[in-house]
């Protein structure tokens, strides 16, 4: 289709306005003398995170599905319809919410078909054809979070070619080709998804009908991590230590061997390990990853070991992100080995005293709370996250960091929502972390109340990041030490909650 009929198209009143979407839908319908498979099956192969993987894809009619991606650094994601789901490349099953299940959601709306379906939870509307670009713009919005996402439709064949979506800055990009009968519809059977420089593809070399299966085989399953051990004649309380910066340092053992200090972090969403550390053990590389941090994201690889030991508890088969850990190290004044992360505390009961400081590791089978409540976790990439009310009777999910000193730091989309600014006198600060500065403000806030605990006239920071962690729309912010302090925290990471016992 040249230019030139392109803009005749738009421009002539005469011309008969193109219904977009029935003309999506037409493409892709197929005319199967088996009529609508109730439930599809996709299988092939994937690069995901840098390694050659197998690949299956299974759905249903009314939005459920199950994507396998079988290897090292595989992960298989989930919905039963309503409910998001994973199973991490470490075995650990957790539930998906905030940026999680937009990420997954605008991916798998696309490569199922279903964002054509009138029952999907999004909105859809479509621009007008575009001659100097040469194809349609459906804009299509999940209904519960706002998120938008812009697929491309070419007019000759009026299949999606390409879509793409942005969270904290970040923009995510889908390529969309192969396009073959399945059933009664076409799917794209190849997929390429770019996020933060890495691009995962996923080849589908055939597509069945599946036999349909019992409600519950999309649901998350009730998994429980094979890879540990938990030694009860060593004591539970480990060597600890508190850097200069506040953080605190614990000792653990990889592959049997003492290699130095790990910050314990919360709000890691994975096991770090220092390059040269890693070089000296001889730590096989594998992969990579975009590790995303207060500057942006940055790309490291891989390393596997066989053993991560801290006091009673021991994990096998561990995966570590590398990171050139140096640059922290002047900053805490000790050389750091790595960090712990989420899948240590998703194995452990993990209790941590920031005031004294003091650590202790304890077995989900034969832990029981002795003092205080329970109170409910959700996890934005693998970060924990508590509800907490401050100033205005205003309420929000904020991120639990254990690796963040200070107070609280408000993201800086809920900081330009909640008009968090107005009228408050203001200091120009910044935050320093992975992948370099942002820029922020310091004030006031009157009161601040987590865990049944109120603390009154805190001094909080007001992140106006344009990119990274803290230009995050899903939650409200991120609570650090200093709010931590006059609480033993209580950390089950599998049973997706946290308890604030009171000193």
């Amino acid at each position: 289709m040249t230019p030139v009929l392109l803009a005749f198209l738009i421009s002539n009143p005469f011309v008969p306005k193109v219904d977009v979407l029935a003309n999506v839908r037409h493409a892709l319908a197929v005319t199967s003398s088996q009529g609508p498979w109730r439930e599809t099956v996709l299988t092939g192969t994937a690069n995901f995170r840098g390694v050659d993987d197998q690949y299956r894809l299974q759905f249903g009619s009314s939005g459920q599905f199950c994507q396998y991606i079988d290897g090292k650094l595989g992960q298989t994601l989930g919905c039963d319809g309503k409910n998001y789901w994973e199973i991490d490349s470490s075995g650990a099953t957790r539930h998906l919410a905030f940026e999680d299940v937009d990420r997954v959601a605008t991916v798998l709306l696309l490569l199922t078909d279903h964002w054509i379906d009138p029952g999907a939870p999004i909105d859809v509307t479509v621009d007008p054809l575009d001659p100097a670009k040469g194809f349609y713009t459906v804009h299509l919005t999940l209904r519960v979070s706002g998120l938008e996402e812009l697929i491309r439709i070419d007019p000759s064949s009026w299949l999606p070619t390409s879509a793409e979506f942005e969270i904290a800055a970040s923009k995510t990009t889908i390529a969309l080709s192969d396009w073959r009968d399945a059933g009664s519809m076409k799917l794209p059977f190849e997929a390429k998804v770019t996020d933060e420089g890495l691009t995962d593809v996923y080849r589908v070399d055939t597509a069945q009908a599946g036999v349909e299966s019992k409600p519950t085989a999309f649901t998350i399953p009730n998994l429980s991590p094979s890879d540990i051990t938990y030694d009860s004649t060593v004591p539970a309380t480990v060597e600890t230590k508190r850097a200069v910066t506040g953080h605190v340092l614990v000792h653990p053992r990889v592959n049997g061997k003492d290699i130095g200090w790990f910050i314990l972090d919360s709000g890691a969403d994975s096991m770090i390990i220092d390059q040269t550390i890693a070089d000296s053990l001889s730590m096989p590389k594998i992969g990579k990853e975009s590790v995303v941090g207060v500057g942006g994201a940055v790309q490291e690889p891989f390393r596997t070991a066989n053993a991560f030991s801290l006091g009673p508890a021991t994990m096998q088969n561990v995966t570590f992100l590398e990171f050139d850990l140096h640059q922290l190290s002047d900053v805490f004044k000790v050389p750091l080995a790595g960090i712990v992360g989420y899948d240590f505390f998703r194995r452990f009961i993990v209790q941590v005293d920031l005031k004294k400081p003091s650590v202790e590791v304890d077995s989900v089978a034969d832990f029981h709370l002795q003092r205080g409540e329970w109170s409910k976790m959700e996890f934005s990439s693998g970060n924990p996250a508590v509800q907490a009310t401050f100033e205005g009777d205003r309420k929000g999910w904020f991120r639990l960091d254990t690796g963040a000193n200070g107070t609280v730091t408000f993201h800086a989309p809920a900081v330009k929502s909640m008009h968090l600014l107005a009228g408050k006198e203001t200091t120009a600060g910044g935050m320093q972390g992975v992948g370099g500065t942002s820029e922020a403000r310091m004030g006031k806030l009157a009161w601040f109340e987590l865990g049944g605990h109120r603390f009154q006239g805190l001094t909080a920071t007001f992140s106006l990041a344009k990119v990274g962690a803290f230009a995050d729309r899903y939650l409200t912010g991120n609570i650090g030490q200093d709010l931590m302090e006059p609480f033993t925290m209580i950390f089950d990471f599998g049973g997706s909650r946290v308890a604030f016992v009171p000193h």
